[in-house]
């Protein structure tokens, strides 16, 4: 049996202080905005586990009310050759526990 990643995190809200436990990947997205501070993250920078980052950061908005800023950037290389998110979390968030899921 496979063990999922599972972590608890204190929200400041202006109403008060809420306690949210993420799994799996929705969990590692958040710890990964709260870790990046000021830098923010991409996709390309946790490509190695965030195959969709745009839907966790999706799911973090809307079902746990986080403010996460996407900044457009260009990409490295030829003028005119697209652009990519930078994802950056607005909403005071810590990391509060770890465990494992089942």
């Amino acid at each position: 049996m496979t063990k999922k990643l599972k972590l608890t995190f204190q929200i400041s809200r202006p109403e008060g202080t809420e306690i949210i436990t993420l799994n799996g990947q929705y969990a590692r997205t958040l710890s990964a905005l709260i870790s990046s501070e000021k830098s923010g993250i991409t996709a390309l920078e946790i490509s190695s586990w965030a195959l969709r980052l745009s839907h966790y950061i999706f799911i973090l908005r809307t079902e746990y009310n986080l403010k996460i800023e996407m900044r457009r950037e260009p990409h490295n290389g030829i003028a005119g050759s697209g652009w990519h998110g930078r994802y950056f979390l607005q909403t005071p968030v810590i990391l509060f526990s770890e465990s494992e899921a089942a």
